[in-house]
C-alpha cells in the first residue's frame, strides 16, 4: 500500500510536458526551507493499492506524458513504487521521474536500486531553498528521453469549482503567505 499525500493528474512543472504526479506522504530528511512541511508525517495520510494508482494512470495514458513520484520523499516507500514503476514501465510509454532528498549514492537498498532502473530522470540532492537549483541535481538515467530544463522558479496554481488551491512548483515562503493573505 502506498501512503500518498496527494495525486495531480495534469501538472506542468514537475517534469517535462503533462505530468500525473504522485506525492508520497512522509519524510524524515527535514530540508532547509522545504515548503512541502505538510509532507512529513510519517502517519497515513491516504492509503492507496498500487493497482488503484496504476488503473487510474492507465486511463489517463493518452492525456499525459509522464509520470513524476515526488513528497515527502518517495524512496521512503521504494518497494511499492518499484511495483507500480514496473507496472508503468511494461504496460505504457510514460516517462519516470522521481524528486528526492537522497544524493544519488545514498540510494544502496535493493528495493531503492530496483526502482531507479525503472526512472528515467532523478531530481537529487537535500532540498535548500538558499543554494542553486535548491542544492539538488538532475540526471538523465535514460537517453532516449529528453532531459527536464530544471527551474526552480516555475510555480503552477489550480483552483477547483470550490475555490480550493493548489500551489506545485517552487514558490517561496513569501510567495505562499502572499496568496495565504489575499
Amino acid at each position: 500500500m502506498l501512503n500518498i499525500y496527494n495525486i495531480e493528474t495534469s501538472n506542468y512543472v514537475n517534469g517535462n510536458d503533462c505530468r500525473y504526479v504522485l506525492w508520497l506522504q512522509g519524510c524524515d530528511l527535514g530540508c532547509v526551507g522545504c515548503w512541502n512541511q505538510q509532507t512529513w508525517s510519517l502517519e497515513e495520510k491516504t492509503v492507496k493499492s498500487v493497482d488503484e494508482v496504476f488503473t487510474q494512470i492507465k486511463s489517463l495514458e493518452n492525456k499525459i506524458d509522464g509520470i513524476t513520484f515526488s513528497g515527502g520523499e518517495p524512496f521512503l516507500q521504494a518497494l511499492e513504487l518499484c511495483k507500480l514503476a514496473k507496472l508503468i514501465k511494461k504496460n505504457t510509454k510514460l516517462s519516470l521521474q522521481i524528486f528526492t532528498g537522497f544524493e544519488k549514492n545514498e540510494l544502496v537498498t535493493e528495493e531503492q536500486k530496483e526502482l531507479l532502473t525503472y526512472t528515467d530522470i532523478l531530481v537529487a540532492g537535500r532540498y535548500n531553498n538558499t543554494k542553486e537549483n535548491n542544492n539538488q541535481k538532475v540526471y538523465l538515467l535514460n537517453e532516449k528521453i529528453d532531459i527536464w530544463q530544471f527551474n526552480n522558479s516555475d510555480i503552477e496554481i489550480d483552483i477547483d469549482d470550490n475555490l480550493d488551491m493548489k500551489i506545485t512548483g517552487y514558490p517561496t515562503n513569501g510567495f505562499i503567505n502572499k496568496i495565504k493573505e489575499i
